[in-house]
């Protein structure tokens, strides 16, 4: 087989993770230098994708291999006790261990070769102008991690939000923008970058904020912001169900909302409200519910991760399109609601909402343009 381009670089991406994902440790290296000679694919990305069992990743993603391995073959999982550990034998952990690596490693395997294969191929399809600013925002990351900086690059080149928000059509300069959920910080760099860029220019420009909040839950994620943006950008580490939302004049809420409960969904829309400015919006991206195979395949990426990171536990609460839209609008707001999966496989949706009367409401069809 040979694959070339995008997909060999997927395929290679892909095939590295499942093999990372085996329990045979100490032969990675020698795994993957054979695949990558018999399939002729590139051995030194299916390596740095083997890593994904490095020594920080590797006991979560053991033990959500071994706790999914167990709900496959007896629909339960270990009790997670010294004694419960002492009474099961060795040969139970290593059958878990083995089956549950052969799922993980697949799903994984086939999640990282599609968000590669996205990549590469928005990196090819991206104007000169956004690949430079995607460009400058990743290389924030590259002291701390490369691979933060490799997901930065590829995520900020692959998700059409990013370069739907940089359009500059959905939002308005202002004092706060408040990024919910910021993770390690992509659209908080992003936006610091164009900010930097109008005031070249000297020229108002919807970027033009004086302050940017990121509010993130994960303290490792959120310290990897914080040193990322340096100053440019507030990064709290906080639980946004339990803390105080700061008045804001753009609310963003990229892919946070399923993590909570529904009715924590609902407890949380209306604080939002609240702490919009007015003539703000809150700028909401979910996925539909009602996607099809395009659904399942974010639920299924989404509930790997959870396995890989040690969450195997974590509840979801996803809506349909429909579901998103009724919940702002319960909240008081008007929604303009549009597809954001172009040259992805992912059912995303984007919610533009402002207080009723402030804004047109309806649908806009089409997709994103390019920056």
């Amino acid at each position: 087989m040979r694959t070339e381009g995008a997909g060999r670089e997927a395929a290679s991406v892909g095939t590295g993770m499942f093999v990372g994902c085996l329990p045979v440790y100490g032969f990675h290296l020698a795994i993957v230098l054979l695949l990558g000679r018999v399939l002729r694919l590139n051995r030194l990305l299916m390596y740095a994708a083997a890593n994904i069992s490095n020594p920080l990743a590797a006991p979560a993603l053991i033990l959500g291999e071994i706790q999914l391995g167990a709900w496959l073959r007896r629909a339960e999982v270990h009790a997670l006790t010294l004694h419960a550990v002492r009474d099961t034998s060795p040969w139970t952990f290593g059958g878990d261990l083995v089956l549950g690596s052969l799922v993980v490693g697949a799903g994984l395997g086939l999640l990282g070769a599609l968000l590669t294969h996205a990549a590469t191929a928005g990196a090819r399809t991206a104007d000169a102008g956004f690949q430079q600013l995607a460009g400058r925002v990743a290389d924030r990351y590259l002291p701390k991690s490369v691979t933060a900086w490799e997901f930065a690059r590829g995520k900020l080149l692959s998700d059409p939000v990013y370069q739907y928000v940089a359009n500059g059509s959905v939002l308005t300069a202002g004092h706060t923008l408040l990024d919910v959920g910021c993770g390690q910080g992509l659209m908080l760099g992003l936006l610091v970058e164009l900010r930097r860029t109008a005031a070249r220019t000297s020229e108002r420009t919807p970027f033009m904020f004086d302050r940017f909040i990121g509010i993130e839950l994960r303290p490792r994620i959120a310290a990897l912001a914080r040193a990322a943006l340096d100053g440019d950008a507030e990064v709290l580490e906080a639980d946004i169900r339990k803390s105080e939302i700061p008045r804001a004049h753009a609310v963003l809420a990229f892919d946070v909302l399923h993590m909570l409960s529904e009715a924590d969904q609902e407890r949380l829309v209306p604080r939002l409200v609240e702490a919009l400015e007015p003539g703000g919006a809150i700028l909401v991206r979910e996925v539909d519910a009602g996607g099809g195979w395009r659904f399942r395949l974010v639920h299924l990426g989404n509930r790997l991760k959870a396995v890989a990171t040690g969450h195997w536990g974590q509840r979801f609460a996803f809506r349909t399109a429909a579901g998103w839209a009724a919940l702002l609008e319960h909240a008081g707001l008007d929604v303009r609601a549009m597809p954001m999966n172009e040259r992805t496989p992912f059912a995303n949706m984007l919610f533009v909402a402002r207080r009723r009367g402030e804004g047109e409401r309806g649908s806009i069809p089409g997709h994103p343009r390019p920056v």
